[in-house]
């Protein structure tokens, strides 16, 4: 494993995990700014190019295959249009790259959270009901649903997060309706979803792999602390859940068993306390996890698995379980000044997302960037 040469693909906190995660391997980072937390990393070799989430990106990996003389690099994706673009010129690229991935059509879909939806139900897992908003005309049947609800996007979109939260907690049908007027001219796909009852602490996540056999090579689960925004926003704080892992792994596998998925996932639950059970929110397909470092740090080196499958080594071994929060610096800070508890999990070892004694430059650069933002605002 020590000679696998691995290309990892973004710059953010995300892939900054994986350069992390992967010390004993060769690596080599493509990013698009050298801004990025990843850029500055201790780890890798770096190579600057046009943009990491547009068509060019599978250029730019055609260009760089031949400097590694003929072996085929394990190729790990941070990002999700990444992974659109790279999964339809699959073939062009596979000849020179190590990579796993579903059937394009299927990949497409559960970027979807109305294909994966369509997906759960006939896997028959569990899912909260929701409606999907194609236009006004679909808002007739979100008056069957029980309220409150979340209201968010089907799919990532740069317009529509310029201007509006991630999601929406919503207490009636007439309260989506008036954020509709709203979002719709920006973006009409969006879905209402029933409210799963619970603090942000009650949502986990499975992150896996899984063979061209839909076989699990590994998996690793946790679950959050706390999220930004609150209730409705993306980590902020996480740690293991060993208690739950039996079962997400199980619910996790039986949902890939039975669409025949491949590679990648982070399937992302939500137990509800007025249910009594774990629900399935959304999946994570293709590409790391923002939260796959938490893993590693916990002890289930996931992404060297991955590494170790494609090189034909044996998977190595879970280490012991540390107690370890993986935090995002901004994010958590504002989740913990708008009333978020700090007291969970305190006597844990705490990680940060980009501060690291062991590779400092990141936390440097970005403390840089936060002084010359102030002092442009002065």
């Amino acid at each position: 494993m020590q000679r696998t040469q691995v290309v990892v693909v973004g710059g953010s906190a995300n892939a900054l995990g994986v350069l992390r995660s992967l010390p004993h391997c060769q690596l080599t980072l493509l990013c698009d700014s050298p801004n990025a937390p990843a850029w500055h990393s201790r780890f890798g070799q770096k190579k600057l190019v046009a943009d990491t989430k547009a068509p060019g990106i599978v250029q730019d990996l055609l260009a760089l295959a031949p400097t590694f003389a003929g072996v085929k690099p394990v190729l790990l994706l941070t990002e999700e249009k990444t992974v659109l673009h790279v999964s339809a010129a699959r073939d062009a690229l596979a000849p020179f790259y190590q990579f796993l991935f579903c059937p394009h059509p299927q990949l497409v879909a559960l970027q979807s959270k109305e294909g994966f939806a369509e997906a759960a139900q006939q896997a028959g897992s569990p899912v909260p009901q929701g409606v999907v908003l194609h236009s006004s005309a679909d808002l007739a049947a979100i008056a069957a649903l029980q309220y409150p609800c979340v209201f968010k996007p089907l799919e990532q979109n740069e317009a529509y997060s310029r201007k509006f939260k991630k999601a929406y907690k919503v207490q009636s049908a007439a309260e989506v309706a008036t954020l509709y007027q709203q979002i719709e001219p920006v973006l009409s796909e969006m879905i209402v979803q029933e409210w799963l009852e619970g603090p942000d602490s009650a949502i986990y996540f499975c992150l896996a792999f899984y063979d061209q056999h839909s076989k699990l090579v590994q998996s690793f689960t946790g679950r959050k602390l706390r999220s930004w925004p609150l209730q409705v926003g993306g980590t902020a704080a996480c740690t293991s859940a060993p208690e739950a892992a039996a079962e997400l792994e199980t619910l996790t596998t039986q949902f890939v068993s039975a669409i025949g998925y491949t590679g990648l996932i982070g399937m992302e639950f939500k137990f509800d306390a007025n249910r009594g059970g774990y629900y399935m929110i959304e999946p994570t397909v293709g590409r790391t996890d923002y939260q796959h470092e938490i893993a590693t740090l916990s002890g289930t080196n996931l992404l060297a698995a991955i590494v170790a499958f494609f090189a034909g080594e044996p998977t190595p071994a879970v280490r012991a379980h540390n107690n370890v929060v993986w935090f995002d610096e901004i994010a958590d800070a504002n989740a913990l000044a708008h009333g978020a508890p700090a007291d969970q999990c305190s006597d844990y070892t705490q990680v940060a997302a980009v501060r690291r004694l062991t590779d400092p430059l990141p936390g440097i650069q970005a403390l840089l960037q936060r002084i010359k933002r102030r002092f442009k605002r002065l």
